[in-house]
Parts: C-alpha cells; sequence; structure tokens
C-alpha cells in the first residue's frame, strides 16, 4: 500500500492545453523500462520501432520473467499448485517470447537485456525489502535471486530495492538516453508503480551525480498499461477489430493531471506492433483482448519532468532512511 499513497502524491502538473505530439529526432537514445515481457511493445512498440528507424539506439530493460503469472501456469500445466521450477520454465519461455517480439519490432540495433527480479513482488522491494540484508524470497520461483543464469545480467544479485535501484542506474549511465520510457507510476498494477518508482529514483540519482549526466536531462515519458476499465472499457467490453484504426487515450484523469505526449504511428508500424504482441504468445493465450486494444495508432504518454522526479526520490529516500536495516 506504500507504493500507491507514494504514486498518488507525485506533485501536480501545471495547466496543460491538450495532448501534444511526441517529436523523435534522429540518432535519440532510447531506454525502455519494462516491468513484465510484452510492456515494451504494449506501451512502447512503435516508439523503438521511431527511434530505430530514425537511426536511434534502443535499450530494452526487462526489470523481471514475467515468472509469476499464476493463473497462466496454472492453466498450462494443469496442476492447481505449480512447482517452483515450472514457474521459471514459464519466464524462460515467456524470455523466448520478448526476443522473438523485439526482432519483428526492429531486427537490429536493439539491446535487450533482463533484471529477472520477482514478478509480483516489486512494491515491496521499496519498503519492506530495501536492505541486502533483508532480500525477497519469489512467491512463486522461491528463488531470492535471479534464477536465469544465461539470461540475467547479474545472476547472483539478490532480490532487494538497493541492487534494483544499482542496476537501474547503472544501465541509465550506460545508455546515456536522451528518451527514457517507463511505467507511469499512477499504473493500477503493484509491478508497475514500482518499476515506475524505481526508475525515477534511478534517474535522479544519476542526475545527481555531477559530470556523469548528459549536458540536458533526457524526456521522461509515462506509459499506462493497467488501469479500471481502460483501455476500451476492458475487459467488460472487449475492443472491436476496427480499434487497431482508432486513437488510445489516457483516461481523463490522467490526462487532467499532466502534460501528454502522443506519437502517432504509421500503418506500417501498427502492423509491426501487431506482429510483435503476436510473438507474446502465452499472453495472447490468457488476454487477448487487452493486448489487441494498444494495436492502434496511437501511443499516448505523461511527460514527467525532473522535479517530479526529484520530488519522488527524496520521498523514498526519507523512508528508507527510517527503516531499520534487516526490518
Amino acid at each position: 500500500m506504500w507504493g500507491v499513497a507514494l504514486s498518488l502524491a507525485l506533485p501536480a502538473w501545471a495547466a496543460q492545453s491538450g495532448p501534444q505530439a511526441l517529436e523523435v529526432g534522429v540518432g535519440e537514445r532510447l531506454l525502455v523500462i519494462a516491468p513484465h515481457p510484452d510492456d515494451e511493445t504494449l506501451g512502447a512498440g512503435g516508439v523503438v520501432q521511431r527511434v530505430h528507424a530514425r537511426g536511434g539506439s534502443v535499450r530494452i530493460v526487462l526489470v523481471t520473467a514475467g515468472d509469476g503469472y499464476v493463473e497462466a501456469v496454472v492453466h498450462e500445466t494443469g496442476s492447481p499448485r505449480p512447482r517452483p521450477a515450472q514457474y521459471i520454465r514459464y519466464g524462460e519461455r515467456r524470455l523466448r517470447e520478448v526476443r522473438a517480439a523485439v526482432r519483428q519490432l526492429a531486427p537490429d540495433g536493439v539491446r535487450l537485456q533482463v533484471l529477472g527480479f520477482p514478478d509480483g513482488g516489486l512494491e515491496t522491494l521499496l519498503h519492506a525489502h530495501w536492505w541486502r540484508s533483508h532480500p525477497e524470497r519469489s512467491s512463486t520461483t522461491r528463488a531470492s535471486d535471479p534464477p536465469y543464469d544465461d539470461d540475467a545480467l547479474e545472476p547472483d544479485v539478490p532480490y532487494d530495492g538497493d541492487d534494483l535501484r544499482r542496476e537501474l542506474e547503472n544501465i541509465v549511465n550506460d545508455v546515456q538516453p536522451t528518451i527514457v520510457v517507463f511505467p507511469d507510476p499512477h499504473d493500477a498494477h503493484p509491478d508497475h508503480r514500482a518499476a515506475g518508482l524505481f526508475t525515477m529514483l534511478a534517474v535522479a540519482d544519476w542526475l545527481g551525480k555531477g559530470g556523469k549526466g548528459p549536458a540536458a536531462a533526457p524526456r521522461l515519458l509515462g506509459y499506462l498499461i493497467h488501469w479500471p476499465n481502460w483501455p476500451g472499457n476492458w475487459p467488460v467490453t472487449p475492443p472491436r477489430p476496427a480499434a487497431a484504426r482508432a486513437s488510445l487515450e489516457l483516461p481523463q484523469q490522467l490526462q487532467r493531471e499532466g502534460p501528454v505526449r502522443v506519437l502517432t504511428l504509421t500503418d506500417a508500424e501498427v502492423a509491426t506492433k501487431g506482429a510483435a504482441l503476436a510473438k507474446h504468445v502465452t499472453q495472447q493465450e490468457e488476454m487477448p483482448a487487452l493486448l489487441s486494444a494498444f494495436v492502434s495508432r496511437t501511443e499516448p504518454f505523461t511527460l514527467i519532468d525532473t522535479a517530479q522526479v526529484q520530488h519522488v526520490a527524496s520521498m523514498i529516500e526519507r523512508r528508507i532512511s527510517a527503516t531499520p536495516h534487516g526490518h
């Protein structure tokens, strides 16, 4: 619940005239943070294509392998209580799918990195498991560090908030991004909220270290995936096939709270995004209506400024400093 309270405490935006076009320049350095495999395509599949087509570089970072989707693993295995190894195999399958999806979005020039933190457990890393002395244990894989030796960026890193923040900051420093696309901290899914907050914390730490940041701060764009009865009133009313031609608009509440940037996709980009999402077979089996709702003419984002990032980082740091090590 602390993550919910923190995300809702974000400072209000200045009034805006309405959504504005997202401009992608030549040679941008794009960093995409995805809580789970498929979020990179759902939230930023069009941006990835556009940056790649304009000669830029793209780094995609998966915070988890998506190995905590209990209902899907139960459905796939036929077991009411799958074993940890079955969850890990499911995560390995999702990692194969995301590689295929990224190749669909951009056949070359995109670097994909996997952190392998606990799916379904990111929010507790912000409070209950911040310190390395008290790591979290995944409720599904039962691991307390990434169980993907051949895939994880650091297979032996413990599941704690400080190490996740450090890994993200190191990646930001390595990429030196001009655009960072990450989960909107208002997202209704706790993993998405937490991934958004961890990204903001990492960016704040990076910018605060003199000489290590860029001459100008990157554009920070939040994408929304989970919101009550959104998009298209999903799952109450599954989207119609014609939705692929419609614009995807953020909920009115979020539009009122901050500036919105919208990338309008070409026909080819819409088709490629749909083809990439088709590679996420495990998710197509479980929630095809949700995935299809994002195969849209537009990708909307909230524009987050560095003052808000610093505000959130200071709130997190104050809460962490008040928490004893090991508790």
